[in-house]
């Protein structure tokens, strides 16, 4: 909400920070075979560019540094394998400084007004989510596994939330009003999206060369801004929307500023380990239902239902999430109960500024379905390791913002198994 100014206020003390830190990013060619048939991992080759630091092929049977949980995988079965404890967590990789966080300024009235102008904003760049009805190669397992993709650039580069969310904006967009995108072209749209949106969001953007690495067996650094220009054109020059990681945001900010003066212990953005991990699962859940293509519910709602379930299994208010992903029951009973907590979120959701549409508020029965539905994200296993940027970086982590510090984008490599676990258990 605030990025702009954070990031002109920061600029030079990042500058200096990351000169010392002598970060550097470097990937793999990737080739990209999204034609492949749905929900099928086929091996692609990977060829090193200069470290480690590397992304993986986007559609693989198996990984190097995944092999050995690969394996011990198969020797139980698929869904107890795919559901995590998400509470298993190692808390002493990194402690915070609290005595470096700023204090909140802004008045919250003012806050409101502006977030109420933001709904209104929305206006300009409102679209329907239908937009392969126009396609007619490309699928919603191949979106999917772009989206998923897209993430692990994000991650490996270091980019922020915004910068992923912004690309699949843009994809999205793109799709429904330019019909019959080729397969063959798929892949360099993404690659043309998230270019764009680096350079809207990062404030050390990459060069064109850092991205033709990513697709240079498939594609030329020409025809990437060729489709640069495409979609700008497109898109009419509105790149800068409000994101879902924007919404998911503020929301997580109005609940920490709630549970205030409530006995509760669950804040998500409170400087400590464990409001980190417990935000970094919710926006892990958050990635997975909105890569995945059949899951179109608004995702104003999809954020509060994310945040609604996430807190109460910090509450331990369910004792079995295996049972819970799997059987809509228990979720759908306990929603339409008058357990204290359904109050507390009640109250949460009443005397909060939440607006669905700028004439609408947001209410609490508008959740049920969408609680309901995204519970069974949850035997998502959530991957709690460290952005590679803060990875043994302890005195980096003490210079950052908090805000800043959670806004890197992470990668779970268990996102497309869920998916495709998910679509076949509905077929």
């Amino acid at each position: 909400m605030q990025n702009n100014v954070k990031k002109q206020n920061s600029r030079a003390r990042k500058g200096h920070k990351q000169r010392n830190l002598g970060i550097k990013t470097n990937c793999d060619s990737v080739k990209f075979k999204s034609n492949q048939a749905a929900c099928e991992y086929v091996q692609a080759t990977t060829k090193k560019v200069k470290n480690e630091n590397a992304i993986y092929p986007i559609i693989t049977e198996e990984t190097p540094n995944s092999e050995k949980r690969i394996q011990s995988q198969q020797n139980s079965s698929k869904l107890e394998n795919l559901i995590g404890d998400a509470f298993g967590k190692d808390l002493s990789s990194f402690t915070f400084n609290n005595s470096l966080e700023n204090n909140q300024e802004e008045e919250q009235e003012t806050l409101n007004e502006f977030m109420r102008d933001q709904v209104k904003f929305e206006e300009i760049y409102s679209y329907q989510k239908n937009y392969l009805n126009n396609q007619n190669e490309i699928q919603s397992h191949m979106v999917a596994i772009l989206f998923d993709w897209l993430v692990e650039v994000a991650h490996s580069f270091h980019f922020k939330r915004e910068t992923f969310y912004l690309s699949r904006n843009y994809i999205e967009r793109y799709l429904l009003r330019q019909p019959n995108v080729l397969i063959a072209k798929f892949q360099l749209l993404g690659v043309a999206a998230i270019f764009i949106a680096h350079k809207c969001e990062e404030i050390y953007p990459k060069t064109l060369k850092d991205f033709h690495r990513l697709i240079q067996d498939q594609y030329t650094i020409q025809e990437i801004e060729e489709m640069e220009v495409a979609i700008l054109k497109c898109l009419d020059f509105r790149m800068n929307p409000n994101t879902p990681i924007f919404w998911l945001n503020y929301y997580t900010k109005l609940w920490d500023e709630y549970i205030v003066d409530k006995e509760l212990n669950v804040s998500l953005k409170e400087r400590s380990n464990e409001s980190y991990y417990r935000y970094r699962e919710l926006v892990q859940l958050f990635d997975v239902c909105l890569i995945d293509y059949r899951f179109k519910k608004d995702e104003k709602i999809t954020a509060l239902s994310l945040i609604y379930l996430v807190i109460a299994k910090s509450m331990q208010i369910f004792e079995d999430y295996g049972k819970m992903a799997s059987q809509q029951a228990e979720i759908k009973c306990f929603f339409d109960s008058n357990h204290e907590y359904n109050q507390i979120f009640r109250q949460f959701i009443d005397q909060s500024d939440l607006y669905l549409h700028f004439d609408r508020k947001i209410e609490f029965k508008d959740l049920r379905d969408v609680v309901c539905e995204t519970t069974k994200y949850f035997i998502l296993r959530f991957d709690n390791a460290l952005p590679r940027v803060l990875l043994n970086n302890q005195d980096f982590i003490d210079e950052l913002q908090h805000e800043e510090l959670l806004s890197f984008q992470t990668y779970n490599r268990n996102t497309i198994e869920t998916i495709n676990y998910l679509l076949k258990q509905k077929q």
